[in-house]
Parts: C-alpha cells; sequence; structure tokens
C-alpha cells in the first residue's frame, strides 16, 4: 500500500511538472507574441496573423497575457494546485476583460491615448457598460474590476494591504517611542552617573507582538491539518479550562409515555379472560396482580399446586390468539412465587428519551457513561452503567429499534460527558446510520490526527483502527503501570491531585458487525478478542451490534467477554438463544420492545426502547458543534502519514528485530509463523500490525497472501547492526 501510495504521488508530481512544461510553452508563444507586438513587419508571416488576431480579440490587453502566462509557469513548477488557485485563471480572465474595457475607456476619452484599444471585447462591453451605468459610472466599474481581479491575482486584499501598512506604522512608532524613552533614561542616568556603561540596545523580539505567526509555522499547521497545535505529553493542552454547556433536555420532544390512560376495566375484563383461557385447558390459576405498562402489561398469576410453568408454555399460542395479540410471553416471577404473562397493549404508547434523561435514576447517576435504555414493563425509567458491563452485545432483524437504540445510547453519552472526557470510534458500515455525529468534538480515530476524525465506514479502515486502538490500550496500560494504578478512575483521580490531564473513555459503536467479519474477520476478530478481553480497565469499551447473530459472527470467545446482551425481536428461536442463551426474543413484538440480560443476571429484563428521531438528535449535534470546541488528543501511532510524531516510542522495537530476522530467514510470514516463535497468538498479532505500519509487508486487495519488502527488511537490519 506505501508502495502505491509512493508511486501515486510520483505520477502526481510528473503530472506537474507536464502542465509547468505545457505552460512554459505557452509563455514562450506569448512572448513571441511581445516581440511581435513591438516589430510586427519582422516577425513573419505566423507573427503578424497572429498579431492581428490577438489585437483584433484583446487589443492594447494582449500585453498582459505572456506575463500572466509566464506566472502560470512559476506556480505549477513550485507550488502544487490547492483549492484557491482553481479561481486564478477565472480572475485572468476578469483581468484581462476589464484592462480591454479600460483600454477603450481611454480611447475614447483621452486624445492623447487614442492609439490604445480595447478590441471587439473591450468595445462591446464598454458600450453595454455605458448605456446601462453612464459615463462615470461605468468609468468606475471598470476601474473597481480591475484593480479588484489584480489584487486576487496577486493574493492580496486591499484591506490587508491597508491593515498591514497600519500595523507596520504602528510597530515602527512604538520603536521609535521606546528608542525616545529609552534615550531620555539613558541621558538622565549619565547626568546622575558619569561613570556609567551605556544601556544594552533591546532586542527587536520585545517589540514584536505575541500574536503574529510565521509563515512557515502556518504552513506546517496546514500540512498536519489541524489548526490546535499537537503537543506532547508534558505540555499538553489543558482542556478542562475550555468552557462547554451540556445539551438542554428542552432539545428533545416530550415522549406520551409519561402519563399514558389506564383503563383498570379493560385490564379486569381481560384478566377474566385470561383466567377463563387457562381453565379451558385445564389449568387452575388466579390473577394476583396487574401491572400496566407504555406497551406491555404483565399479569402476575399464582398456578394451582401440580401445574406446571411448561403448561402455560405448550398453549401460549391459544393464549395469544384469545387474547387477540401478535405474542405472548411467560416468565416466572421468582419474588413473588407467581408466573408473569406479558401481553401487549391495545393502544401502545411511545417512551421519549427526555423522559428518562431527565429522571432521578439518570440525574443521580455519576458515571460518565450512564446509558438511558428506556423503560420497564412497570413504567419505570431504566438506566446502566457501561463500565460495569464493560462491553455489550446488540441484536435485532431489520425494523425492530436496533439504530434508535444505538442514537439513544450516544445521546444518553452525549448528556453527561464532555468531549475531553468521552470520545465515541463509530464504525458505520452502511454510512447513513451514525453520519449524523461525524463533526462532534466526540469523534475519535486512532489512526489519524483528531481534526481529521471521521465515523469510520470502510472495512479496511475499520480493521486498522481497530488494531491502532490496541496499541492505544497497551499504551495507556503502561502508562497505568508507571503510575502503579489499576484502572483510569484510580490513574484519573490520582493526576487530579498532581495537576496532570485525565485520560477519557474510548466508545467503540459498531452498527453492522457481521459485515465487518465477512470482510475482514481475521484481522478484526483478533482486535476484538484483545479488546474485549483486557481494555475495560484502560476505559476501552465495545458495543457491537449485527442484525443476525450468528455462531460464525458471534463466537464463542466474543460471547464469553460480553457478559450483557441486548437482544430485540429476532427472527428465529436460534438467534434470540445465541444472543441470550434461552429462548423469548423471538416473541417480542418489535418497535423498540426488548429484552436486556445485565452481566451476572440469569434472566434478562423487558424492557422498552427510548424513541429519539433524527430532528431531535440533530438539534443536540447542532448545540454541540455550535460551541466550536476543538477536538484535543493525542494519536497513539507509530506514523501518520509518513510523519513520526514526536514522543512515542515504537514499543514494538524489541519484537520488530527478531521478527526481521525470522522473515529474512524464511523469505514468508504468516500468523502461524510468528505464532510459534513468539509463544502467543496475541503478541503475534502485534507484530504483525507493527509489521504491516512499518511497511515492512504489505496484503493486496483482493488477495490473502502478504508481500515482503525483503529490500526494506534487509536494509533496517543492517542499519541495526551498524549502529550497534
Amino acid at each position: 500500500m506505501l508502495e502505491n501510495k509512493k508511486n501515486k504521488n510520483k505520477k502526481q508530481g510528473v503530472l506537474k511538472k507536464d502542465k509547468g512544461i505545457i505552460t512554459l510553452f505557452f509563455a514562450l508563444i506569448f512572448f513571441f507574441s511581445v516581440y511581435i507586438f513591438v516589430l510586427p513587419t519582422k516577425s513573419g508571416v505566423l507573427g503578424r496573423a497572429f498579431y492581428s488576431v490577438m489585437l483584433s480579440v484583446f487589443g492594447t490587453a494582449s500585453y498582459f497575457v505572456s506575463l500572466l502566462f509566464f506566472r502560470y509557469f512559476i506556480i505549477q513548477v513550485k507550488q502544487s494546485v490547492s483549492f484557491g488557485r482553481k479561481f486564478y485563471f477565472t480572475w485572468s480572465i476578469i483581468f484581462i476583460v476589464s484592462a480591454a474595457v479600460l483600454f477603450e475607456v481611454m480611447h475614447f476619452h483621452f486624445t492623447f491615448l487614442s492609439g490604445l484599444s480595447g478590441g471587439w471585447i473591450g468595445d462591446g462591453l464598454y458600450m453595454f457598460l455605458n448605456e446601462l451605468f453612464g459615463t462615470w459610472l461605468c468609468i468606475s466599474v471598470a476601474i473597481s474590476v480591475f484593480f479588484l481581479s489584480l489584487v486576487r491575482i496577486l493574493k492580496h486584499s486591499l484591506v490587508s494591504c491597508m491593515y498591514d501598512s497600519l500595523k507596520k506604522f504602528k510597530v515602527n512608532s512604538l520603536i521609535l517611542r521606546k528608542k525616545e524613552t529609552q534615550n531620555i533614561g539613558q541621558k538622565n542616568e549619565t547626568k546622575l552617573v558619569l561613570k556609567q556603561e551605556p544601556a544594552s540596545k533591546i532586542p527587536r523580539s520585545e517589540f514584536i507582538r505575541p500574536n503574529i505567526v510565521s509563515e512557515r509555522e502556518k504552513e506546517e499547521d496546514k500540512k498536519l491539518g489541524s489548526s490546535v497545535k499537537m503537543v506532547s505529553d508534558h505540555k499538553k493542552a489543558n482542556s478542562r479550562t475550555l468552557a462547554y454547556r451540556l445539551p438542554p433536555i428542552d432539545l428533545l420532544g416530550v415522549g406520551s409515555a409519561t402519563n399514558f390512560d389506564i383503563n383498570k376495566n379493560d385490564f379486569f375484563e381481560r384478566a377474566r379472560l385470561l383466567r377463563k383461557t387457562l381453565a379451558d385447558f385445564g389449568i387452575n390459576a388466579e390473577v394476583r396482580d396487574v401491572i400496566p405498562g407504555p406497551v406491555i402489561t404483565r399479569y402476575d398469576l399464582v398456578l394451582a399446586p401440580g401445574i406446571r410453568i411448561q403448561a402455560l408454555s405448550n398453549i401460549i399460542d391459544n393464549i395469544s390468539l384469545v387474547m387477540r395479540s401478535a405474542s405472548v410471553r411467560v416468565i416466572p416471577v421468582p419474588e413473588k412465587a407467581a408466573v408473569g404473562i406479558e401481553v401487549p397493549n391495545h393502544s401502545s404508547v411511545s417512551v421519549g428519551l427526555r423522559g428518562i434523561l431527565g429522571s432521578s435514576a439518570f440525574e443521580n447517576s455519576k458515571s460518565l457513561i450512564t446509558l438511558a435504555l428506556g423503560k420497564t414493563t412497570d413504567g419505570l425509567s431504566y438506566v446502566t452503567n457501561l463500565a460495569s458491563m464493560p462491553h455489550l452485545l446488540i441484536a435485532g432483524s431489520t425494523g425492530s429499534g436496533k439504530s434508535v437504540g444505538i442514537h439513544s445510547i450516544i445521546l444518553s453519552v452525549l448528556y453527561k460527558a464532555r468531549p475531553d472526557e468521552v470520545k465515541f470510534m463509530l464504525i458505520d458500515p452502511k454510512r447513513v446510520e451514525m453520519s449524523i455525529y461525524k463533526d462532534i468534538p466526540h469523534i475519535y480515530n486512532p489512526c489519524t490526527y483528531a481534526v481529521n476524525a471521521d465515523v469510520i465506514t470502510n472495512s479496511k479502515d475499520a480493521a486498522k483502527a481497530l488494531k491502532r486502538l490496541v496499541v492505544v490500550m497497551d499504551g495507556r496500560y503502561a502508562k497505568f503501570a508507571r503510575q502503579m494504578v489499576r484502572n483510569i478512575e484510580e490513574y484519573n483521580n490520582k493526576v487530579t491531585s498532581i495537576g496532570g490531564e485525565k485520560e477519557f473513555y474510548i466508545i467503540v459503536i459498531v452498527d453492522e458487525f457481521a459485515d465487518l467479519m465477512l470482510t475482514a474477520q481475521k484481522e478484526i476478530e483478533d482486535s476484538i478478542q484483545r479488546l474485549a478481553q483486557m481494555a475495560r480497565a484502560v476505559g476501552i469499551h465495545l458495543i457491537l451490534a449485527t442484525q443476525r447473530p450468528s455462531v460464525n459472527i458471534i463466537t464463542g470467545i466474543i460471547k464469553a467477554n460480553f457478559p450483557a446482551r441486548l437482544s430485540f425481536q429476532t427472527t428465529s428461536k436460534i438467534d434470540s438463544r445465541v444472543i441470550l442463551d434461552i429462548l423469548g426474543a423471538e416473541c417480542l413484538i418489535g418497535r423498540g420492545d426488548m429484552l436486556f440480560l445485565p452481566p451476572g443476571e440469569a434472566k434478562p429484563i423487558r424492557l422498552q426502547g427510548a424513541y429519539v428521531s433524527l430532528k431531535e438528535a440533530g438539534r443536540v449535534v447542532s448545540f454541540i458543534n455550535n460551541q466550536r470546541f476543538p477536538r484535543i488528543y493525542e494519536p497513539m501511532a507509530v506514523e501518520i502519514e509518513g510523519k513520526s510524531i514526536p514522543g512515542w516510542e515504537d514499543k514494538g522495537e524489541k519484537d520488530l528485530i527478531p521478527a526481521l530476522k525470522l522473515i529474512n530467514e524464511r523469505r514468508r510470514v504468516s500468523q502461524d509463523l510468528l505464532k510459534a516463535n513468539f509463544g502467543g497468538s496475541a503478541r503475534a498479532t502485534n507484530v504483525l500490525s507493527i509489521l504491516e505500519m512499518r511497511g515492512f509487508i504489505t496484503k493486496p486487495e483482493g488477495s490473502n497472501k502478504w508481500q515482503i519488502d525483503y529490500n526494506k527488511v534487509g536494509d533496517h537490519l543492517k542499519d541495526k547492526i551498524e549502529k550497534n
């Protein structure tokens, strides 16, 4: 890949040189035209023909054409074409046309300049403008357009020129005034002390304004693509001093689930019908309690002695038919020694995110990564802490509310944390679900600088980002070990007491995990396994979402490290068993109806997910973006865009040299080969990623085989031997 980029850059350089040569050719032609204009009788047949054509088209303004083309030649050779330079040609045309109009004005109104002409362009435009504006306003417009195009070509503005001249005048006056006061002070001192040495000359730097940045620094900032200066750890900017306001809850709409109507007669009638249906099948039970909710109503039954719960499960379809509901779910209620039958309401109400964020459970939660999931079947707000999970697995079929649930999770964190406290690494292979968050300052990508971070939509970029996140995890563990702390909470408390900078939480959200596993399963699975096993203590948490949780995608190792599961409606019982290890998700009614399995619990909790529209999310995002909070973080990487980041060490240097020697000896490289020699799958994966990032090995598109740059391997080993 690095070779492809180099070849591409070389081709671009050749094209730029070709453009410069072509432009030089035209410049020589038009320099020849100048010679034609001076001595037309000695320029031959071709020169006289060219002279007559150019003079009839542009008139006397033709003399500027050669100078402009020569300027294009210098620009093309010395500098690359940027966005601003694309308008040079337009302004040049305007300059030549306005010059032609001015020459035509001089031809008509000044007798001693009657030899000048503007050609048919200048004559036609002058007649049109004269008829439209009148004589004097026409002349004013022509002069204004001429000077405006001139300063645009010269890359200056009249305001900046006036400002620079005033600024220089002010600085020079300050210097003269300072020197005068200094000379007066020296004279007074010499009067008092005759043998005192003359005062030293005041350095020029004292008079330079501190906010004036050199042109070299501006160019470096442009190359880095950042207006925020990247600094090392001991000089990192304290982002806590920057003002930031959390979004107000008024930006969200009011849901209708806060005060839903309870029709007692309807509930009593359905309870009587349920008891009669069970009696028809020989099951004696009585309804002890009715718990109405916004979408689901639970009827707690006390069964007669000797009746098993499985007897209710066997007639679940008959109960659904009698209760006129799409799906009915039977669950045990151990605290009441009863069996709960969850029946959907005839008329459901929406659960808004605003009601959950405004609840005491969410407001009293001290965790920065508190998630507002929804409401329980009895209408209580349900929030949980992502740090205690520590990772979350989400599954649900199309249209079940999975994407809305992800938006609710993101917004609930945005309502709790500042951009320097929590970062989101968003991976969206579908490119449409999470693009609304691409400009918020919470966006994080370990493969690039902060200002260039965006929502990751490409599977290869996602694999690289996850690999680099493993490097970030290892770097944080090394940092925590130096401070002798066990997790991110202890580290932040310790560095806060000594005035240091806190570490931020990183939440990785993958909207469609199955698509990534299909395109780059090996690389992504290895990175996910490492992060799921170790990333909790350093503040990195994963949220993986998929439509169909098959065993090929959600492997046993991944499930073992994701104790928290959240399932929306699934298409089959098999999918429910894969995601929750029990049945039940296939009986959900969709539209945000979910089963949440907290870590350490045996049975899932049924929730109605909080609904948030894209308009509400857009208002929250606009409120955050309007504050213009800078993206301040430093990527943990060996190399970014070919530029080494100062202050970071290559932590894989110890394993790099043995790996290069092994590659040079075996003339091949693979995961199994490195695993056999380095004694671990995780270590072999890390070494393989380092070799790829350093450019020693590459994997072409459509191929599964590594290509080795043996020349680079040999040169690196030779340099190491010479240094040692």
